[in-house]
């Protein structure tokens, strides 16, 4: 007996040795690939301010990959669920399962095709890696077995797994467990259920038949055995196998770019360096930056009879010089130009502008109450005669400098922008503030630039916005996770007066009502603009918290249907900033020290004090030390109370433009004055402008002193305002003739209209 075991052990001993040394030796005598040994090239992933992704770019193979996941960071129920599924005792095998082996060989050769397969998680990492092409012949699966074998003996179990799920094909494009993750389920890795990890476990065996995009009903008989086998391999309690049964996981396409786009495309154009991590935080709160475009989407459906087709915000958080939301148009699909970046594209900002120049005066000594004649003025120009007008087409009469921001009168804020140095000091303050667009020499832009003549770039007027906000400091806005310091800029108390006034629902009520979308059930700063023929209107407004930013029009730059900023733009504004309040505790500004409140007179601008006579009409005002005006006295009234203003606003007055009523007159003038024509100067050359249709192309007829006069012309008829005589102006030289009818004294003047 002991002989017949000697002879087949030495009989055997030739096979375990060969055994041993394919075993044991053989596989250090191949390589492990290449591609193995090297870090993988994960795709770039762009992710929110909490984490969550918004986009994650394609690799050069066209695929999203995901981020190599430590073994650590992998969720349990992901481990267990992929062993279950395709490699139950890879704790224990060698890198080749040779039971398995024995199990395949078994069942395909009493089939007669293939039914079953062996292979373990090791080789298909090894098969993974090395991508052959072709035929996969009996050489190359030894080949494959042989690695797999090596590698077993050279890594980590733990390390295997994690290059095997960081690297494995799950299908559409979506390579790694983490690309699975936020591709079907648009969640992180480790908020999976167990029910969605063992749907994710059951797609590598074939990425085609178990396509979650297609039909997911076909998955779930193969999702269901592995939960069995998870709990028949202990790794699951009862318990965990009903929920996870129960369950039927939901796919929420994540569209791997799609998630703010434009924010995303704006920090690609910035080119920042790619990480080596793979991931570049945003600041983008991702669930403020949905409820924006809701809230756009919601707004322009509403004014899509009026031809209001795009519209973009921006939301900055003051702070920081983060920006939390912004949407470059209605749709990213949309076919009439979504994909344009309103937020970027330069558009004119009309009266949006006017802010930055009251800021400006009062830097330079004016104050809130300060008196502004919102008379008719016209400057000359190399091309003709400037002449604003208010876009109302009404004139107001003496306003503080309160009521005309308030009101957003034109004429009134080119006259505040002459009195601080024209376009030249604003032109200056607006590149200080970032404003990038502003490429041309103040002569280009003129008086009109305060009014908004020079386009702009959402982004750049926001955060200039944000500026005043910050009372006074700038800082860079920025959509990356950066340290953004802040630069003092601007005279504090100033910005502090301009956030006083744009929230001083009474200071607008003149234009815009008392219950406009511009008022909020808590304080908040805001301003709107609208270009001319109303091709953009604006609305931006800010807390000490955030500034938003509204532009609302059309990107082929076709005008809306007499939709301005408080009926186009602000209604998105109102409503963000409704989203705001909602999420956080708004407040406002401490008042800065040093500031000095005293009661006024509208009507003059001077102060009222116990020396003063009974005014009609009081307000109370802020000033900055030092800018207090004068107190009022006997010689501003007369007799019945009324303010007595200079002859300038004699004409104004007794016009239907007056609002004020019978609470103002003028130093009267005797009829042997000598008067003589102010408006138009002899020899003005007008250039009609094709955006102003109508009233836009009034010219009134003024003397000085105002004199009741008969005007004459051959071309142009003479036409009344109340008393105010006024010419519609045609193309062509126009002779104008005025006639004082008690002395028969004649003055005449021309004028030289040019066609559009």
């Amino acid at each position: 007996m002991r002989k017949r075991l000697r002879r087949i052990l030495l009989a055997s001993l030739p096979v375990v040795i060969c055994a041993a040394l394919v075993w044991w030796v053989l596989p250090w005598c191949v390589s492990l690939p290449e591609t193995l040994l090297q870090p993988q090239a994960s795709s770039l992933v762009y992710t929110a301010r909490d984490g969550t992704p918004l986009r994650q770019l394609l690799t050069a193979d066209g695929e999203r990959v995901g981020r190599h996941v430590a073994f650590a960071s992998l969720p349990d129920p992901l481990i267990k669920a992929t062993l279950a599924a395709e490699d139950h005792r890879f704790w224990s095998h060698g890198g080749v399962d040779l039971l398995a082996v024995a199990r395949a060989v078994r069942d395909n050769t009493s089939s007669g095709r293939i039914v079953s397969g062996a292979s373990t998680i090791h080789q298909q990492l090894i098969k993974v890696c090395t991508r052959k092409k072709g035929r996969r012949t009996i050489g190359v699966k030894l080949i494959e077995a042989l690695q797999a074998r090596r590698l077993s003996m050279s890594w980590p179990r733990e390390r295997v797994l994690s290059e095997y799920l960081s690297r494995i094909s799950y299908g559409n494009l979506l390579t790694g467990c983490t690309s699975a993750a936020s591709g079907y389920f648009n969640k992180p890795l480790q908020d999976l259920t167990v029910a969605e990890c063992a749907l994710l476990a059951a797609i590598p065996q074939s990425p085609t038949r178990f396509n979650p995009f297609r039909r997911i009903d076909t998955i779930f008989p193969r999702q269901q055995r592995i939960l069995h086998a998870m709990k028949h391999h202990g790794w699951i309690s009862a318990e965990q196998l009903r929920v996870a049964l129960a369950e039927k996981p939901g796919i929420q396409r994540f569209t791997g770019g799609f998630a703010a786009p434009h924010a995303i495309e704006l920090i690609q154009g910035q080119h920042p360096p790619a990480p080596a991590t793979g991931i570049i935080p945003t600041t983008i709160d991702s669930a403020l930056q949905g409820q924006v475009e809701k809230i756009i989407s919601a707004r322009l459906a509403v004014l899509k009879d009026r031809h209001v087709t795009q519209a973009a915000v921006v939301v900055l958080e003051n702070a920081t010089g983060h920006i939390l939301a912004l949407a470059g148009s209605r749709d990213f699909f949309a076919s009439d130009g979504g994909q344009i970046n309103g937020a970027w594209a330069p558009h004119s900002p009309g009266s949006a502008m006017k802010p930055f120049t009251y800021q400006l005066a009062f830097e330079r000594g004016a104050s809130a109450a300060s008196i502004v004649a919102d008379l008719p003025v016209e400057y000359p120009t190399p091309t003709g005669i400037y002449r604003p007008e208010n876009y109302a087409h009404r004139l107001y009469g003496p306003m503080t400098y309160r009521d005309a921001l308030g009101n957003s009168l034109n004429i009134a804020a080119v006259r505040v922008l002459t009195s601080i140095g024209g376009a030249d000091t604003l032109l200056a303050r607006l590149k200080q503030l970032g404003m990038s667009t502003l490429t041309e020499p103040a002569e280009h832009y003129g008086l009109g630039l305060t009014i908004g003549n020079a386009p702009v770039r959402l982004v750049e007027l926001t955060n200039a916005y944000a500026t005043l906000a910050r009372l006074g400091v700038w800082k860079p806005w920025t959509l990356t996770a950066a340290d953004c310091p802040g630069t003092p800029m601007l005279n504090p108390a100033a910005c502090y007066l301009i956030a006083d006034i744009l929230s001083d629902n009474q200071a607008r009520a003149l234009s815009f009502g008392s219950y406009s979308p511009l008022r909020l059930p808590f304080r908040a700063a805001v301003k709107t603009g609208t270009s001319q023929s109303y091709r953009d209107n604006w609305t931006l407004g800010y807390t000490p918290e955030f500034t938003v930013g509204v532009w609302a029009g059309n990107f082929d730059n076709t005008p809306m249907q007499e939709v301005s900023g408080v009926t186009g733009a602000a209604p998105i504004w109102h409503d963000i900033f409704l989203h705001l309040q909602k999420r956080h505790a708004l407040t406002w500004f401490a008042e800065p020290k040093g500031l000095i409140h005293a009661r006024i007179d509208p009507r003059t601008g001077k102060r009222l004090t116990a020396q003063s006579p009974p005014a009609r009409i009081s307000r109370e005002e802020v000033f900055v030390q030092g800018t207090l005006p004068p107190p009022s006295g006997s010689q501003d009234y007369d007799l019945r109370g009324r303010a007595i203003l200079t002859n300038d606003y004699a004409t104004w007055i007794r016009s239907a433009d007056n609002w004020m009523g019978d609470v103002l007159t003028v130093v009267p003038s005797t009829d042997s004055e000598p008067w003589s024509i102010t408006n138009p100067v002899p020899g003005t050359v007008i250039h009609l402008d094709p955006d102003l249709p109508g009233q836009g192309r009034r010219l009134i007829l003024e003397t000085r002193p105002p004199r009741e006069l008969d005007w004459h012309s051959d071309t142009l008829s003479i036409k009344h305002d109340g008393r105010i005589p006024y010419i519609l102006l045609q193309p062509g030289r126009h002779t104008l003739t005025a006639r004082d009818s008690t002395t028969g004294e004649t003055q005449r003047t021309h004028i030289i209209v040019h066609p559009e």
